[in-house]
């Protein structure tokens, strides 16, 4: 079933007097601006240069407060491809809540986002080399709350990596693989600690021809091991449709590209095993067909 707007969506926002309100308090004058409402913590309101961020509820706040932190921590760097704080306001007459301006960056979303995995690794390592701010409150999505999301937090710490992987190996009935599998994540487990995005898929890529202009969304930004920047499971089911054949090939160009700017081992076998196991962990527990999420034995031939 479709769905419609009735009147201007920018009302869903802003009423005409908060509207004209609005546009003075930032020097907005009478340039166009368009909304969009897609996003589940934030509207975004769309002007030729800048962007305006206001929650959608009280309990987004603390994510919209998240977001401009990461901003502010990011932008000493120069990284091109994330937004900057352009300012802050709170004026109840216009809206309930704390809103914000930030940087427009130009450019489309990725229909294919698979052709920018070279780039998407060097801006993820540059991001991740920075001095992990403070992000009171910041935690993953809900959704990781999943059992397979807890097995993989598990299988990357080194207090439990081994207790998880003998886990997966008894309930894949794979005892055989679990000494090669202890190998590649307790050494990946090890990894410290960085400032992860914590959310990227397809949909949160700006592009420009061939070129990654901008990573947008970091309310979900948190303190993190850096494998979660590469969950391509977060990119929904088109990404795998379209290169499922050819899927540990994404893993190995964004690994590469991002290992060999941090100074990190190359070999992406330990950042694919751990998502293929998590992926088999999942499909034991749920019904999904095949051309959605793949097999267990398809996941587990390619580790």
């Amino acid at each position: 079933m479709g769905s419609s707007v009735v009147g201007d969506p920018l009302w869903a926002v802003l009423i005409p007097p908060q509207l004209e309100r609005f546009r003075s308090l930032v020097d907005l004058g009478d340039g166009p601006v368009s909304v969009d409402l897609s996003g589940f913590n934030k509207y975004v309101v769309l002007a030729d240069d800048r962007a305006f961020l206001f929650p959608r509820q009280a309990s987004n706040v603390e994510w919209f407060e998240r977001e401009l932190a990461t901003y502010r921590a990011l932008e000493p760097t120069g990284i091109e491809v994330v937004p900057h704080v352009l300012g802050e306001w709170r004026d109840d007459a216009i809206y309930p809540f704390p809103f914000a301006a930030v940087t427009r960056l130009r450019g489309q979303r990725a229909g294919d986002a698979s052709a920018f995995l070279d780039q998407l690794g060097r801006a993820m390592a540059r991001w991740h080399e920075v001095a992990p701010p403070e992000l009171p409150g910041a935690r993953p999505p809900a959704h990781h709350d999943r059992a397979d999301m807890g097995w993989l937090r598990r299988a990357l710490d080194p207090a439990t990596a081994a207790e998880a992987l003998t886990e997966a190996a008894d309930r894949l009935g794979r005892r055989e693989k679990l000494n090669r599998w202890t190998d590649l994540l307790e050494a990946a487990a090890c990894l410290r600690h960085v400032l992860v995005h914590g959310d990227i898929h397809e949909d949160q890529l700006l592009v420009v021809c061939d070129r990654l202009t901008g990573i947008l969304d970091w309310e979900t930004a948190r303190i993190d091991h850096p494998f979660w920047d590469f969950d391509l499971g977060e990119w929904g089911t088109g990404l795998w449709r379209r290169h499922r054949r050819h899927f540990s090939r994404l893993w190995a160009i964004a690994w590469g590209s991002y290992a060999r700017e941090r100074g990190l081992d190359t070999d992406p076998a330990p950042l694919e095993t751990a998502f293929r196991l998590r992926q088999a962990l999942y499909l034991l527990d749920s019904d999904h067909e095949a051309a959605i999420a793949g097999t267990v034995e398809e996941h587990l031939g390619a580790i």
